[in-house]
């Protein structure tokens, strides 16, 4: 396979994944990286309606177009969509890969156990997910 493809996902970013996956446990957090040219600047965090959130996620679909909408006005679009793992890992699982469209960035955030948490990105690519490296340069 191909090199590892690089993205920027500053420390502010980081945190803020991280954050959001620690106020949800033990339920699955979830939402939308916001950004330009699929470079995010933005975490959103949105509702997660799946059926059983401590195994799954699902978007909002009124709250995914509504921050959708917000993001254009302001001249920046969906860069990719973010959720956790909680106690597991931040490698993406058969049912993120069925889910998953060609060419977003999902961002995975893994916890494990007192406030250990590991973020990893990933790009679905010939219908298997390729890892971007996430550079936590500062913004």
């Amino acid at each position: 396979m191909g090199r590892m493809a690089e993205m920027r996902l500053p420390s502010p970013l980081r945190r803020a994944l991280a954050q959001h996956a620690r106020d949800a446990w033990p339920e699955e957090a979830c939402g939308l990286l916001v950004g330009v040219g699929g470079a995010p600047r933005e975490v959103v965090r949105l509702a997660n309606v799946a059926g059983d959130p401590l195994r799954r996620y699902a978007l909002d679909p009124l709250e995914y177009m509504r921050v959708e909408h917000a993001a254009e006005r302001r001249g920046l679009g969906v860069a990719g969509v973010w959720h956790s793992h909680p106690d597991g890992g931040a490698e993406p699982s058969e049912t993120d890969r069925r889910a998953a469209w060609p060419g977003w960035l999902y961002v995975i955030v893994g916890l494990q156990g007192e406030g250990q948490h590991c973020i990893r990105g990933w790009r679905l690519v010939a219908n298997e997910f390729v890892e971007e490296e996430l550079h936590a340069e500062q913004s």
